[in-house]
C-alpha cells in the first residue's frame, strides 16, 4: 500500500568532463554513527504505561528501551521477541492459563536478571488500584486485560512466569509489553519516577539505552552494551520535537536524517519530492478521523438525528478533498474499530457510503424536527445549531472541520465552528463535554478489545480506567458485545463478534468514520533499511536494522 514520492539516490558527481557523462556515488553501508528523528512530539515520560505516558511517541520509544514479550509487526500481527522470552503458550483453557519462558540471558542493563518479579509488578501496577511510592494512585492507561488476572507465579528462578486468568481474555498477546525494571520502579515509583533522566533509572532491558533525555524536546539513544542479542548497527539515534516550517529546514539543511509527520500537505512533498537526497513513502495508517456525536446534547440524544446527520455528510467528498490530494489510496472507513489496513477490517456501513438528505431528513421528520422555508432545521420552534469542534494545529483535523461544517450548514444546520488546539481539545473540550460535535483522530489498535474505552464508559468495559468515551454513548448491549468479544480465545470468533459489534455502532452513530489518515515517512539517501509500520509504532519498529551509507573510496 505504499505510495513513493520520491527516487532514492544521491547527488550526481562528475564522472569525468572529457567524455561528459556523470556518475552516481557508490553508498555503501557503514558501521557506527548517528541519525536524528524527528517526531511531533518527544514524550514526557518513558513509562507509556502511564495516562501522560501513553502516546505515539512514548510507545515508540519505549519499544527500544523496555523489555519486550510481543511486538506488533508489519500487518498487526504479534511477534514474539525471542530476545526475552523464548515461549509464551497457552497451556490451559479452564481456567486460562499462559505460561512464559524468559531467556536465560535476559538481564537488564544494572545487571538484575529479566524475571517474573517485574511480571507481577506490571501485573499489580495495571490492573488498578494499586498505589504509588508516595501513597497516590498508580496512574494507568488501560487495565484492560490485567484486570482479567488472577495471579502471576515465578517458578525455575524466575525465568519461569505463569498467569492464571478469572476471566478469558483473547488479546492476552497485548500484555506486558514495555516491561519495567520491577527493582528500579519500586524505588522511584510508578507515576513520576521515569519522567527524567538519571543512569540508575533509565535501565535497559532493549537493544537501545538512554543516554539523555529533556523530556518533551529531545531524547539520546545509545547502544545498550549489555544486550544480549544480534546489536544495533548505529552507534547513537537522536530523537527531537519538530513539525512544520522547522521540519521542512531541517531535512533541507540535513540536521534531520528521518522524519515521521503526524500530517502533512502538498508543501512538504513538493519538498521531498525535488530532493536528490531524501525518499519518501505515504500509506495509509491506523489512526481514524471520526466525527464524534455528543450523545448528551439534544437533539443528538436520539440516534436517528445522529444518523441522519451522518446521512447528510458527503464523506467521499471529504475524501477526495482532504485525503487523496496526499495520498491517492485514502477512502472512506466504514468500520468503527478497525482502520483500513487492517485484517479484521469490514466494509459495514451500509447507507451510509454517499450522502442521502432525502433518507436524513425522512429521520429528522420522525424525530420531531420541522424545516422552514428557508430549509433550516428547528427543534420545538428553536433553530438547531450544532457546534463543531476540531484541533487546528492537527492537520488533517484542520482540513476536514470546515468542509464538514460547510456540509452541514447546505443541509439547514446552524453551525458554530468552533477550532482549538489539540491540547484544549483533548485536555478540556471532549472531557468536559463542552461541544455537539468533534472532528477527533482515533488511534485503531492490533488488539481490537482495546476499542472499547472509546465506545463505553461502562466499569465492565473500561475496568474503572479512563475512557475516550468523548460522547457519552453507553449502551447495555454494545457492552455486552465488548466483553463477550474480549474474551473469545479463537480469532475468527472474536472477528465475528466484532463485525456484530460494528454493525450496531453503525445503527446507534455514536461516531461517524471519516478515513484513515495517511502517513509520511521521509529519510535521507544516507540512511538504509528505514520502513514504517503505520498500524504498530510507526518507523521505530526496526530501528536495530538501520544503517547509515557512505560513499565507497576507490582506489587510485
Amino acid at each position: 500500500m505504499a505510495l513513493a514520492l520520491a527516487a532514492c539516490g544521491a547527488p550526481a558527481a562528475d564522472g569525468g568532463a572529457a567524455h561528459g557523462t556523470t556518475t552516481t556515488p557508490t553508498l555503501v553501508p557503514a558501521h557506527g554513527g548517528t541519525v536524528t528523528v524527528a517526531l511531533d512530539q518527544v514524550p514526557t515520560t518513558l513509562n507509556d504505561h502511564t495516562v501522560a505516558g501513553d502516546t505515539a511517541a512514548g510507545r515508540m520509544i519505549a519499544s527500544a528501551v523496555w523489555a519486550q514479550v510481543f511486538r506488533v509487526g508489519p500487518g498487526a500481527t504479534p511477534q514474539l521477541d525471542t530476545n526475552v522470552v523464548d515461549s509464551a503458550e497457552v497451556v490451559n483453557l479452564d481456567p486460562q492459563t499462559v505460561v512464559y519462558q524468559i531467556d536465560p540471558r535476559a538481564t537488564w542493563s544494572d545487571g538484575v536478571p529479566i524475571d517474573a518479579d517485574d511480571f507481577v509488578y506490571a501485573w499489580q501496577s495495571e490492573r488498578g488500584g494499586a498505589l504509588d511510592t508516595t501513597g497516590a494512585p498508580d496512574s494507568v492507561a488501560t487495565t484492560l486485560g490485567y484486570r482479567d488476572i488472577a495471579s502471576v507465579t515465578g517458578s525455575n528462578g524466575g525465568k519461569t512466569v505463569t498467569v492464571v486468568f478469572h476471566t478469558p481474555f483473547g488479546d492476552w498477546a497485548s500484555l506486558f509489553d514495555d516491561l519495567l525494571p520491577a527493582h528500579v520502579a519500586g524505588q522511584v515509583g510508578w507515576n513520576d519516577g521515569f519522567d527524567a533522566f538519571g543512569p540508575a533509572v533509565e535501565v535497559s532491558g532493549g537493544p537501545w539505552q538512554v543516554a539523555s533525555f529533556e523530556p518533551g524536546v529531545s531524547i539520546e539513544l545509545v547502544r545498550n552494551p549489555h544486550w544480549w542479542g544480534s546489536p544495533a548497527s548505529l552507534d547513537e539515534v537522536v530523537v527531537r520535537a519538530l513539525h512544520g516550517p522547522a521540519l521542512a529546514a531541517a531535512l533541507r539543511d540535513g540536521a534531520v536524517q528521518v522524519a515521521y509527520p503526524s500530517g502533512f500537505g502538498p508543501t512538504l512533498l513538493a519538498q521531498v519530492a525535488s530532493s536528490p537526497t531524501l525518499q519518501s513513502t505515504s500509506n495509509l495508517g491506523a489512526t481514524v478521523l471520526q466525527l464524534e456525536f455528543n450523545t448528551r446534547h439534544a437533539p443528538l440524544t436520539t440516534a436517528a438525528v445522529r444518523q441522519a446527520v451522518a446521512h447528510d455528510v458527503d464523506r467521499a467528498g471529504l475524501v477526495t478533498g482532504v485525503g487523496e490530494p496526499e495520498n491517492h489510496l485514502v477512502w472512506e472507513d466504514n468500520d468503527h474499530l478497525f482502520a483500513n489496513v487492517e485484517p479484521g477490517y469490514d466494509d459495514d456501513a451500509t447507507g451510509y457510503e454517499h450522502p442521502d438528505p432525502g433518507a436524513a431528513a425522512h429521520l429528522l421528520d420522525a424525530a420531531g424536527l420541522a424545516q422552514d422555508a428557508t430549509g433550516t432545521w428547528s427543534d420545538h420552534g428553536a433553530p438547531v445549531t450544532l457546534s463543531l469542534a476540531w484541533a487546528d494545529d492537527d492537520p488533517w483535523s484542520a482540513a476536514a472541520g470546515p468542509v464538514l461544517a460547510a456540509q452541514l450548514v447546505d443541509a439547514g444546520f446552524d453551525v458554530a465552528s468552533e477550532p482549538t488546539s489539540s491540547a484544549q481539545l483533548l485536555g478540556t473540550v471532549l472531557p468536559s463535554g463542552d461541544f455537539d460535535l468533534a472532528v477527533v483522530p482515533v488511534a485503531a489498535s492490533a488488539y481490537p478489545s482495546a476499542m472499547g474505552t472509546d465506545f463505553s464508559s461502562a466499569s465492565s468495559v473500561t475496568g474503572g480506567a479512563p475512557t475516550q468515551d468523548w460522547s457519552g454513548f453507553d449502551d447495555a448491549h454494545v457492552d455486552q458485545l465488548f466483553g463477550q468479544a474480549a474474551q473469545q480465545l479463537g480469532k475468527p470468533q472474536a472477528l465475528a463478534v466484532y463485525r456484530t459489534l460494528d454493525q450496531a455502532l453503525w445503527s446507534a452513530m455514536p461516531t461517524l468514520p471519516l478515513f484513515a489518515e495517511p502517513t509520511l515517512l521521509v529519510w535521507s539517501a544516507s540512511v538504509s533499511l528505514v520502513a514504517d509500520d503505520p498500524v504498530g509504532i510507526g518507523p521505530l519498529w526496526d530501528l536495530r536494522d538501520w544503517v547509515t551509507l557512505t560513499t565507497a573510496t576507490t582506489a587510485p
